[in-house]
């Protein structure tokens, strides 16, 4: 029977305290720790005292500061009402526009809010109301836990994890799909909506081209108003063609429309509907618009559209590291892949051209390259070096793992 509980060696003796507690930090430590409480504290007095700029034209805007806010953070309709185009009218936030149709206007939002609200301002003033839903795909859920843009739009339906443009599209596809829409318009978060003049409103105009369009072309896709920064989409579509999830988003839609036109029409708003004049610019930083001025917000768009700035600038600038290195080698294995899948090189500087001229056509048609099915490209793939794998292979494998 033990008498007591054995006693383990230490590592090394116990010695008694030498010097104080007082003085177990050496001095330059201690300087550094003031150092930066001291710092703290100024970056604290700099942000309580810090006078709060109003937005400039031309610059950018604090979070919330376009539209007026109630207490608790929720918008003031009646203040944003007040604030749109008097040609959209009254109602045109809280109720549904167009009741006779079943659609509705996609946003997907990933980065940068402050141009993003810049921009949902003119899909208010555009007239779509409760028609609009934004797709939260940011990483920290910004539009789902802001109260003032979930008051001001239909719906903000947020992404489980984050998607890429392709699966993000999809899942617009899906929603589309499960909500029986008839078709859905789908909308960058970095573009303005415009009507054609001072006494229309964008979404009357839109709707009355796409009308026609499902009137006159039966066999329509996809309607663009310059190209995808506002499109619509023939629900139709979405059953059988979904995005490559593959391909990034600068291919995806080289990858995407010309598999639609394999069926149906994709069409230029300005070709069936000569008549239809608006408006979609795109912003590059986000800007206090004079909605309710007409003539000073298309000088103020255009303005902006034609600075030198890159219109992604904004975008790499809220990327991580990996995010970026992740991009472009993204991108690289992407381009073969989209290769591989049309089976074709384009000419210099038409990456995404696949309809190309015919060779020695006179009258200059075009000749659609089909999508080649993946049981007939293994040709053009690398060669690849195939070997058995033994138990004993397996067995190092395994043991190599853990």
């Amino acid at each position: 029977m033990l008498t007591g509980i054995p006693q383990l060696p230490t590592r090394r003796p116990n010695k008694p305290a030498e010097t104080p507690a007082a003085c177990w930090l050496p001095c330059s430590a201690k300087l550094a720790i003031v150092c930066l409480i001291s710092t703290n504290l100024v970056q604290l007095y700099l942000i309580c005292t810090q006078p709060i700029v109003p937005c400039d034209s031309m610059q950018p805007c604090q979070r919330n500061a376009l539209f007026p806010q109630q207490e608790g953070g929720r918008s003031n309709l009646a203040a944003v009402q007040e604030a749109l185009p008097a040609a959209v009218g009254a109602g045109s936030i809280t109720a549904l526009p167009f009741p006779e149709h079943n659609f509705a206007v996609f946003i997907i939002f990933s980065w940068n809010y402050e141009l993003f609200w810049s921009s949902l301002q003119t899909y208010m003033a555009a007239g779509w109301g409760k028609r609009v839903i934004i797709i939260d795909n940011s990483p920290d859920r910004i539009i789902l836990n802001d109260p003032g843009v979930v008051a001001l739009v239909g719906e903000v339906i947020p992404t489980r994890v984050r998607l890429t443009f392709s699966q993000a599209q999809n899942m617009i596809g899906d929603i589309a799909l499960e909500r029986n829409y008839t078709f859905f318009f789908w909308g960058h978060s970095d573009v303005a909506l415009l009507a054609s003049n001072v006494s229309a409103v964008f979404a009357q105009e839109v709707m009355a081209c796409l009308e026609r369009v499902m009137a006159e072309s039966p066999n329509w896709g996809i309607l663009f108003f310059h190209y995808d920064w506002f499109s619509a989409t023939r629900t139709e579509v979405v059953c059988e063609i979904k995005y490559d999830t593959f391909i990034t988003v600068y291919k995806s839609d080289c990858d995407y429309y010309p598999r639609v036109r394999q069926k149906w029409r994709t069409l230029n708003h300005s070709g069936i509907c000569k008549d239809c004049r608006v408006h979609v610019l795109d912003m590059k930083r986000s800007l206090r618009l004079p909605l309710d001025n007409y003539q000073a917000t298309k000088d103020m768009l255009e303005a902006d559209a034609v600075t030198a700035e890159n219109r992604n600038h904004w975008k790499k600038q809220e990327w991580s590291i990996g995010e970026q290195i992740g991009w472009e080698l993204w991108e690289h294995t992407s381009w073969h892949y989209f290769r591989y899948k049309w089976g074709a090189t384009p000419p210099e500087g038409h990456q995404c051209r696949i309809e190309e001229p015919l060779e020695g056509d006179v009258n200059g048609r075009k000749q659609k390259l089909r999508q080649q099915p993946f049981e007939t490209v293994r040709d053009l793939l690398p060669d690849q070096i195939m070997y058995t794998v033994t138990d004993e292979d397996l067995s190092a494998r395994l043991q190599r793992s853990f």
